[in-house]
């Protein structure tokens, strides 16, 4: 019996190590470490499997982020190395804590382009997340390292900016986002006015089109579990559909291949798991008797076409859109202000009161108290008086206000009138206050136009009582860093008309101001009405006016 036990463990031993040798060949490869500085490259595991006509793979990360959210938490280097993949992960600015604008990254980017493809003897494919994307282009552009890449895939770049920088140098978020650093240069240069000005950069460059881009973009951001991702996307839903900070309108890339969009959030669309396999058939491949290792060390424009170094590009959606820049005075843009959610902010001594106005039929709210330091107490009064605690759960942004902790509150169905809102914190700061409302019978619409240095706001009055409705304006100056500017901030509170004009600054430098809307008055039937727009405009050195 023994005997029989015995033999019987033995073959079974035997058919577990047999199973098992097939997964010895695909064990996960060894992570790279990367040195935390600006530039710092290296690269990962030779796979087994390589081959000389298959692109090296350079990952480059997006704001506030580093090489190391490639592979760790991120399945992303693993997919690659079983694809037989050689790869690379750079470090850039972020890494410091102060992320730059895509200037400077790509000139950063660049150089080293140059590096790892002459290492891997190669062209590159870059896929990049976020930000990443954007500092891509500018090297390829810009800084002329399109000889060394073969073409380009971007995961939920913020191709026109995003509403989220927007807000974070509006006049409510201005205390917040300064104490916890996340008005950086790298941030700033992500506001919507900006990027309508890179757009038109990149787009009057002969080299815009030497290397393709494909794109891909997420749409769900709802059950993520971040709160980051829960606040963002409820707020950049009054825009479109995104995946809890970039649109997907905005990371479609004028004359770029749109791969696809899909249930991804801002993280998910950068994990192997998730997207590697629908975009591996986009890598291509790359000659070795083309390798980029025999380019110049010095790049001269329109010496190299890499358009015909690429081969079997899968069919799919082209996004061929042009645009449309407002690059001078005369030329005018508009946009839609849903009149969906309010903003309020500062400082505070370790309690801060709002108010937060309900008109009937308002379905819902979603808050989001945003702080530099995690809650002790959270209170809401409604208008009857009834108080409701809210059970804290703090949780950390990682993204355009990284440093700043998110308390999330859903009303639903709110009784109409004034709720009195309470935080309390263990000692004095900042915090950022943000309702949206899911739309009730009676909403306002703001709409903004733009045209020679007048901002024109006309807002639609029906369903308010015009009389004791006012219109409210901040305008915050910034240069293009995100630092401040003179002259100093203006303010306008008048009774509301149907239309207003705020004429745009000469300030003889290139500047970002920012709009800060509040419309503060009550509905024909008595109820109390508050909405906030954030409206961001670029001015250039010519005094061309760009807004998206």
């Amino acid at each position: 019996m023994n005997i029989k036990r015995t033999l019987l463990g033995l073959s079974f031993t035997m058919i577990l190590g047999l199973t098992a040798l097939p997964q010895q060949a695909w064990m996960a490869p060894i992570n790279p470490v990367v040195a935390p500085s600006p530039g710092a490259w290296a690269t990962g595991q030779t796979p087994a499997n390589v081959s000389p006509n298959k692109p090296a793979i350079l990952f480059v990360h997006g704001l506030t982020s580093k090489a190391n959210v490639w592979y760790e938490d991120n399945d992303m280097y693993e997919y690659a190395y079983k694809n037989g993949y050689e790869t690379a992960f750079i470090n850039m600015y972020d890494i410091t804590g102060t992320p730059e604008d895509m200037w400077k990254d790509g000139e950063l980017l660049a150089t080293k382009i140059q590096e790892i493809s002459k290492y891997f003897g190669k062209k590159l494919v870059i896929v990049a997340h976020s930000k990443g994307g954007v500092d891509t282009q500018s090297a390829l552009v810009r800084y002329n390292a399109y000889p060394y890449v073969s073409r380009v895939i971007t995961l939920s770049t913020p191709h026109h900016g995003s509403q989220l920088a927007d807000l974070a140098y509006s006049s409510w978020a201005g205390w917040l986002a300064d104490l916890v650093g996340s008005q950086s240069p790298g941030t700033s240069s992500l506001q919507t006015s900006y990027m309508d000005y890179f757009r038109s950069e990149m787009a009057k460059d002969p080299d815009v089109n030497k290397v393709p881009f494909y794109t891909m973009s997420g749409n769900k951001w709802s059950g993520s579990g971040k709160a980051s991702y829960t606040f963002g996307g409820s707020y950049l839903s009054l825009f479109g559909s995104n995946d809890g900070v970039v649109t997907t309108e905005s990371a479609l890339l004028p004359g770029a291949t749109l791969i696809q969009s899909g249930a991804w959030n801002h993280k998910t669309v950068r994990t192997g798991s998730f997207t590697f396999d629908l975009f591996k058939s986009y890598l291509g491949t790359v000659p070795a008797a083309v390798a980029s290792l025999h380019a110049p060390s010095t790049v001269t424009k329109d010496t190299y076409n890499v358009d015909s170094d690429i081969q079997d590009t899968p069919a799919s959606v082209n996004y061929m859109a042009q645009s449309s820049p407002s690059t001078n005075t005369n030329s005018a843009t508009s946009e839609e202000g849903h009149g969906q959610y309010y903003i309020r902010g500062g400082q505070h001594s370790g309690t801060a009161n709002e108010i937060l106005t309900v008109e009937n039929n308002v379905n819902q709210i979603s808050l989001d108290w945003i702080s530099d330091q995690p809650l002790t107490h959270l209170e809401l009064i409604s208008p009857s008086g009834k108080v409701q605690k809210v059970k804290l759960q703090s949780t950390p942004d990682d993204e355009f206000f990284h440093g700043a902790y998110h308390q999330l509150v859903t009303l639903p169905q709110p009784e109409a009138g004034e709720w009195k809102v309470q935080a309390t914190s263990a000692t004095k700061g900042a915090y950022l206050m943000t309702a949206v409302y899911t739309p009730g019978a009676e909403q306002a619409e703001l709409k903004t136009n733009l045209s020679n240095n007048q901002l024109r706001m006309n807002v639609n009055t029906e369903g308010l009582d015009q009389q004791r409705t006012h219109l409210n304006y901040t305008v915050n100056y910034y240069h293009p860093d995100g630092s401040k500017l003179a002259p100093p901030t203006e303010r306008s509170n008048r009774s509301m008309a149907t239309s207003e004009s705020v004429t745009t600054p000469v300030t003889n430098t290139p500047s970002i101001y920012v709009v800060t809307t509040d419309i503060d008055g009550y509905t024909e039937a008595g109820y109390p009405y508050r909405r906030t727009l954030v409206k961001s405009v670029y001015v250039d050195e010519q005094g061309n006016t760009y807004s998206n």
